[in-house]
């Protein structure tokens, strides 16, 4: 049920390929959060033989000057490099770097050994994720190439965009790390391997499960799975529900001391693996049944980039409360162009039953959402914003010149969007106060002939809602959503972030790709977003006009510090920094 994986060694041209990706996220993190928003420097620092083509940088470190090329420079940060980097002295010795002593050397300069007792450890435990995201990165290019050739075979849609973006966050240190994943062989459920595999299946007596739903229990379990748990539970059926478990998690869990005792003691019963496949998304973790149209937000207890992938009941309330409020709001909110993929419940064991350690429940604990049949042809953005491996073109571009029967003005195309994307986004938040976590990773995009048609957005979990605003609204007391949830966020902050998921995050990276793509300058598109923030300020709503100022004339916007979170031990509560405005800077 599960493609072989393949591995071998990577080829050189994987391994190349990974390692320029991981030097680029790696570098790019770095100037971010330092605050080196150009690092071009006028006149060549090296000899000319030395650099390749592109212009010089030059970087100070505590040990001296990182020296390379810049073949591709961006304004919102995500530069491409030359493949040459070198290091010179406080002597004038200069010597070639290789990435590991690029690593190295960036990662030194984050904190001094004689103020942090931990620094070793810490550069110890970053090393190893970098190294592993590089390693498992390599894996997946080199997987590609076995089963594909030099182009991919599958038509473009929903799974084969999922199960395609190779390179992952641009601006994390380790975006393909998953650690853990050691314990039991993990390839074979890899997304980038095209996985597919039946899930596993626990029945769990009722008085150890605690269960919310936004509209009553609707689990969307096929009639397979079904059938034999009746067939397995006899005329103990009643007494027992059914929670699908990711078959990695399984093959851990069921294995552990207390959790052999709950089946011994038959508070849950072992089904196996059952019913109909399912096809692991993007984020691994998360994974979707055709057949049935549901789709499962499952723990994992794999440390995925930079956290563990569990699901706390903390993080499930409040994404039944976004999922609630969201329900309740769905006429302000969607539109042809614009639409939320809920979450409809979450199914879990009781923290506080006497026979559970309570520390257990986020690792069995599922999160339902079921996929809307019309969004089940859209596409995540993080994927079509990558090329196939070994290829130039981004798949987004693909997928519009073969949908619209031909080449399309991409400036036209990217105004377009802004009307799906940008505009709906504000106006929504204007109306509601509600903030959608509208990265990349979590916006899909559906096209009609090419065009953008509708984006849709879904992880409720990272919704966030303006306290003022959402406070004012009809019928909110009788929503059930405690005053001290943590959904609630000042304006402030939740105008802060969706300046960073949205603008900083989502159509930075649009901007990019259609820039690098047409070779062009990225300021042509963020000054196409300058003008439709124009003619959303003169609309006459005042609120809508002071966000679309802000916007226009702010020095800076903020971004996710993935470093410098991941170095010091932030990943929960992620350091934002200051970066130059595109918009702004573009004029």
């Amino acid at each position: 049920m599960m493609p072989t994986p393949h591995t071998t060694c990577p080829s050189y041209g994987s391994h190349l390929q990974a390692k320029q990706a991981t030097l680029r996220a790696l570098l790019n993190s770095y100037l971010r959060e330092t605050g080196c928003h150009d690092p071009r420097h006028g006149e060549s620092c090296l000899a000319t033989s030395l650099l390749d083509v592109g212009e010089p940088f030059c970087l100070r470190l505590p040990a001296g000057e990182l020296i390379g090329t810049l073949r591709d420079f961006s304004l919102s940060g995500q530069h491409r490099y030359g493949a040459a980097f070198y290091l010179r002295d406080d002597q004038g010795s200069v010597v070639p770097l290789d990435m590991q002593d690029i690593i190295q050397r960036l990662l030194e300069s984050l904190s001094e050994p004689a103020i942090d007792n931990t620094h070793e450890l810490r550069l110890w435990d970053m090393r190893d994720k970098i190294n592993n995201s590089f390693t498992r990165m390599a894996a997946h290019l080199d997987d590609f190439h076995h089963r594909h050739g030099r182009a991919a075979t599958e038509a473009l849609d929903f799974i084969a965009a999922e199960q395609s973006l190779y390179l992952g966050h641009p601006f994390h240190p380790f975006p393909k790390c998953s650690q853990g994943a050691e314990r039991r062989a993990f390839d074979g459920f890899s997304p980038e391997r095209g996985a597919r595999f039946q899930l596993h299946y626990l029945a769990v007596r009722r008085d150890l499960l605690v269960e919310a739903w936004l509209d009553g229990p609707d689990d969307g379990l096929a009639d397979s799975v079904l059938e034999v748990a009746r067939q397995r539970l006899g005329g103990r059926h009643a007494d027992y529900l059914l929670l699908p478990m990711h078959p990695w998690q399984a093959g851990y869990l069921l294995h552990q001391p207390d959790i052999r005792l709950l089946l011994e003691d038959e508070l849950l019963v072992d089904l196996g693996a059952l019913g109909p496949l399912a096809y692991p998304t993007s984020s691994t973790r998360s994974v979707w049944v055709p057949e049935t149209g549901q789709g499962y937000k499952l723990p994992l207890q794999v440390r995925i980039t930079n956290l563990i992938r569990e699901n706390t009941l903390e993080q499930s309330r409040r994404t039944l409360d976004a999922a609630r409020l969201i329900q309740h709001l769905r006429g302000e909110l969607q539109s042809d162009v614009f639409r939320v993929v809920m979450e409809t419940g979450y199914r879990t064991l009781d923290p506080e039953h006497p026979a559970l350690a309570g520390h257990r429940a986020a690792a069995f604990t599922v999160i339902y959402r079921p996929m809307p049949s019309e969004a089940q042809h859209a596409c995540v953005l993080a994927s079509l914003l990558e090329p196939y491996p070994g290829e130039a073109e981004p798949k987004l571009v693909a997928a519009i010149r073969h949908g619209a029967g031909g080449e399309v003005d991409l400036e036209r195309w990217f105004a377009a969007y802004l009307e799906i994307s940008l505009v709906p986004i504000l106006e929504v938040l204007v109306r509601t106060g509600v903030s959608f976590e509208a990265h990349l990773q979590n916006s899909l995009l559906r096209l009609e002939r090419g065009w953008p048609a509708t984006l849709y957005v879904r992880d409720l979990e990272g919704v966030s809602l303006d306290r003022e605003q959402i406070s004012r609204l009809p019928a909110w007391s009788s929503l059930g959503i405690a005053a001290d949830s943590p959904l609630l966020y000042s304006p402030e902050v939740a105008w802060r972030r969706t300046q960073y998921y949205f603008f900083v995050n989502h159509l930075g990276g649009v901007v990019n790709a259609l820039a690098t793509h047409l070779d062009v300058d990225e300021g042509r598109f963020w000054r196409q977003a300058g003008t439709c923030l124009v003619r959303l300020r003169e609309l006459g709503n005042p609120r809508l006009a002071a966000y679309a100022e802000d916007l226009l004339q702010a020095d800076h916007l903020p971004a996710k510090a993935n470093l410098l979170s991941c170095f010091r031990q932030r990943g929960a509560s992620p350091l934002f920094v200051d970066i130059v405005n595109p918009i702004k800077r573009a004029g």
